[in-house]
């Protein structure tokens, strides 16, 4: 039984973890699209490895925006950035994202603040009230 060379051995295994990479990233895709989002991230992330190809980091920034986990979508799209393929895409995720939060942000202070004075409110009501008490009790 003849052996191949160990160049093409090399070459043959390359080949074979990309088909393999693909198609963990497909069945990803599908389990993401199915709303499993931790199934998709457990293949995309297997042995807890980060994912290497654009499409791997793209999509399980995608996976932990849809978990709300912002900042780790956040980090995964810049270091798609770094591979250098898909810039515009990855710097508009990046914009898109950051405005979104920010949003959100405003949404919960705004939310923050109105508690804020329906508490302050209410507290002052009760306090009223109980000094309009207290001087009809001493009258």
């Amino acid at each position: 039984m003849s052996s191949l060379p160990a160049q093409s051995q090399t070459e043959v295994n390359r080949i074979v973890e990309r088909f393999e990479d693909r198609l963990r990233l497909a069945r990803a895709m599908e389990m993401a699209s199915s709303n499993r989002l931790l199934e998709a991230e457990a293949l995309l992330c297997p042995g807890g490895r980060m994912p290497q190809s654009e499409d791997g980091l793209d999509l399980l920034a995608r996976v932990h925006v849809q978990q709300h986990r912002f900042d780790l979508a956040r980090k995964l799209w810049v270091e798609a950035l770094k591979l250098g393929g898909r810039q515009v895409e990855f710097e508009n995720c990046i914009k898109v994202l950051d405005d979104y939060t920010k949003q959100v942000f405003r949404r919960r202070l705004l939310t923050w603040k109105i508690t804020l004075v329906l508490l302050i409110s209410t507290l002052l009501l009760c306090v009223g009230i109980h000094l309009n008490l207290l001087s009809a009790q001493s009258k």
